[in-house]
């Protein structure tokens, strides 16, 4: 018990030693940046206590030396004609930056086909993550408008539509997962590849039309005689039907007629 005792009291003491040491130390720093800022502050008055030469010349204009006017004729001196080349230099405008022309959408999915193959395929697709468009404008040098016309053109592809299935996991512009395609999603998908789907048949079956002209000729001839009146239609049956040879007593009954008219 006593040598622990002991012990802690000469740790003590060391300690004591040393923080007194590093006071010490802190006292001469501190006497020494007293003694800068002292001598820095002499400088300064001294360099304030100098007069400046604007000065002396101000308070003793009579001083500076006089110099004639000179005439009317002697003010109007032609300017000598600058050189050749001063001429030249100043003609000389300063290079412009190359201006950097914007590829279109269509180019510009081209070149990430290359610059990104772990994320934009040709073939077989795989969902993007979402917000990619800002991890795309942190690496590439171009407007956030073009970036976005251009994942737009990408992702209403079929095949891209065509891959959002729920529960697929989405991927990063490296390739790696980055959260999950949820049904939600999916269903959105699914309602644009129909629709995308039943836009092309309509667009087939107008350009099979436009190809056709004589069958749509045809239709066109055909729709006055599915129009006509029925009157029309039974009067022209009528004129169609053959007729019946006449019997005896109807050629009887008309003689009679006749004669019963005269």
């Amino acid at each position: 018990m006593t040598a622990s005792v002991m012990h802690l009291l000469d740790s003590l003491e060391s300690r004591l030693e040393q923080a007194q040491s590093e006071l010490q130390s802190l006292r001469n720093e501190n006497a020494q940046l007293k003694q800068q800022l002292v001598e820095q502050a002499v400088t300064l008055q001294k360099t304030l206590d100098e007069p400046s030469v604007s000065a002396q010349e101000a308070l003793a204009p009579e001083a500076a030396p006089t110099t004639p006017e000179p005439n009317a004729a002697e003010q109007v001196v032609p300017e000598p004609a600058d050189p050749p080349q001063a001429q030249e230099a100043q003609e000389e405008v300063a290079p412009q930056a190359p201006v950097v022309e914007q590829p279109s959408p269509h180019s510009l999915l081209k070149e990430w086909y290359q610059r990104y193959p772990q994320a934009f395929f040709k073939g077989h697709t795989k969902p993007l993550k979402i917000g990619i468009h800002q991890d795309l404008t942190a690496r590439e040098p171009w407007s956030g408008k073009l970036i976005r016309r251009t994942l737009a053109n990408y992702v209403n592809l079929p095949r891209y539509l065509k891959s959002v299935r729920e529960g697929v996991d989405r991927i990063d512009l490296d390739g790696q997962p980055a959260g999950k395609v949820d049904k939600e999603a999916s269903m959105h998908a699914s309602d644009k590849r129909h629709e995308k789907q039943a836009k092309g048949q309509l667009k087939g079956a107008q350009e099979v039309a436009k190809i056709d002209p004589k069958n749509e000729t045809e239709q066109k001839v055909d729709a006055p005689k599915k129009n006509k009146p029925s009157n029309d239609v039974h009067s022209e049956a009528k004129k169609n039907e053959p007729q019946k040879p006449l019997s005896l007593e109807d050629k009887l009954k008309g003689l009679q007629q006749k004669f019963e008219v005269r």
